[in-house]
């Protein structure tokens, strides 16, 4: 363990912060390397003379940056830099990416795009796209929207409820915006999505983790930790959950609906994945839990991973009571997303051109996921077959040292850790995401190299000496 001690003299605002960007600092100055375990909270406290509420505070707002990782009875560890954050390389330029939760077949979303901007720019009854719009979108296009929420998501969904945003996202902030203050509590399964993590970071609110099992969300979990913290919402991906790829049954979302609306409190459903889980004989994913409870909840999806990420747009949909704060929050971030990447959105819903690459990149994952199964099957959760990432155990001669070997090796993964919220979340776990290189042949490379680095002993490997 380190004597590391923060110096504090200098730094002004709250003194958890200090110490949280102190420790950030000595990191990014080479003073705390990977894989330094830092002082426990009581003993920096007590070198400090400061509590040791504040210390633990400033441990979590370190988490929250991806500065940190602890697990109970083992102490806490400074990360790794170069694997820190949304599984982005910092200082390698891997050619093997499978951080990033890219779709796959951008060259086909790339040429739907020429064609569409040409129809755009050749139809003189277009509507004006250069001109301000309403925050939450012209009617129109929130009428559209609605509809695709109806018919490819199975969320009950309103024109008047329904607003456009950039990305989902966006709409993640805007629905925290609308729900809660700078303090309070929302909750989480306890491995989520960064972008979540840092937007809930951004508003202060207090991330309090819910247990989880390979069924997803645990709803007696659920219902103990509303008793005990009393939020006023809980930001839920139950199916494909990220990272975890798991689908929450529908029994099990009958139950959290009944113990959201039993406790009156908001649920922030986010839905981004929604056309890559195949439902039991069906051929679709279930049904939102947000569709059996509306009236408590906030739905959120976008058009990244289904369609093209540079269209950055989605929606948020809520109950009539909630939109003015969700409209305000729209005006505070954005005021109105771009109206002619909206127009190519809902071109492409009217006439086919999102379906048919929904279909195409639905196939591609489920092909690039057999390969991974057929490679790395034994270590992988299991998922639906065209889910876009994968969540991989770890083999025991590689804890701890996976993920930087991977990168020393050409292959970027994202760590477990970066989605934990519960300290040891996602220890010993990756999460592959197998749709950022454009050739099947790369990810069966980047997979052929995952698959010959677990089955090698690592104390003959330089790379982890």
């Amino acid at each position: 363990m380190t004597d590391w001690l923060p110096d504090l003299a200098h730094r002004s605002g709250p003194r958890y912060r200090a110490i949280a960007e102190a420790m950030a600092d000595a990191i990014r100055g080479g003073s705390l390397t990977p894989g330094t375990r830092l002082p426990t909270h009581r003993e920096l406290a007590w070198r400090l003379g400061v509590t040791v509420g504040t210390v633990t505070r400033a441990y979590r707002e370190a988490t929250a940056r991806g500065l940190i990782d602890g697990e109970i009875g083992r102490g806490t560890f400074v990360r790794d830099a170069r694997i820190r954050s949304w599984g982005e390389v910092v200082d390698a330029g891997a050619p093997i990416d499978f951080g990033l939760n890219f779709p796959p077949c951008q060259d086909d979303s790339e040429a739907a795009l020429r064609r569409t901007l040409a129809e755009i720019a050749s139809d003189n009854r277009a509507p004006a796209l250069t001109c301000y719009d309403p925050s939450g979108g012209r009617p129109a296009h929130r009428a559209a929207l609605a509809d695709w929420l109806r018919h490819d998501m199975r969320m009950p969904a309103e024109a008047a409820c329904t607003l456009v945003t950039a990305g989902a996202q966006h709409g993640i902030s805007v629905a925290l915006a609308a729900t809660f203050e700078p303090g309070d509590v929302v909750l989480c399964e306890r491995l989520t999505h960064p972008g979540f993590k840092s937007a809930a970071a951004a508003r202060h609110l207090r991330v309090v983790p819910l247990d989880m099992d390979a069924g997803g969300l645990l709803p007696d979990a659920l219902d103990s930790a509303i008793r005990q913290h009393r939020p006023k919402g809980v930001f839920l991906i139950p199916t494909l959950q990220n990272p975890t790829a798991s689908v929450l049954s529908e029994a099990r979302r009958d139950a959290v609906a009944g113990i959201v609306a039993r406790h009156r409190v908001t649920l922030i459903e986010d839905d981004i994945y929604h056309a890559f889980a195949e439902g039991a004989g069906t051929g679709k994913a279930p049904i939102p839990i947000a569709a059996r409870i509306p009236e408590h909840s906030l739905y959120v999806t976008g058009a990244s991973k289904h369609l093209a990420p540079g269209l950055r747009v989605g929606a948020v949909h809520g109950p009539a009571a909630m939109c003015p704060r969700l409209m305000a929050g729209l005006r505070d971030t954005l005021w109105m997303v771009p109206p002619l990447v909206v127009e190519i959105l809902v071109r492409w819903l009217a006439d086919g051109t999102a379906e048919r690459l929904v279909e195409a990149k639905r196939q591609e994952q489920t092909a690039r996921g057999a390969l991974a199964r057929a490679r790395l099957g034994g270590w992988l959760a299991p998922a639906p077959a065209a889910s876009p990432h994968l969540w991989l155990a770890v083999p025991e001669p590689w804890r701890g040292a996976a993920a930087s070997t991977l990168v020393e090796r050409g292959v970027t993964v994202a760590d477990g850790p970066v989605f934990a919220v519960a300290p040891g979340a996602g220890r010993d776990h990756i999460r592959l995401a197998l749709g950022k290189p454009a050739q099947r042949a790369a990810v069966q490379r980047g997979l052929d190299q995952i698959a010959a680095t677990f089955a090698r002993d690592p104390a003959l490997d330089r790379a982890v000496m």
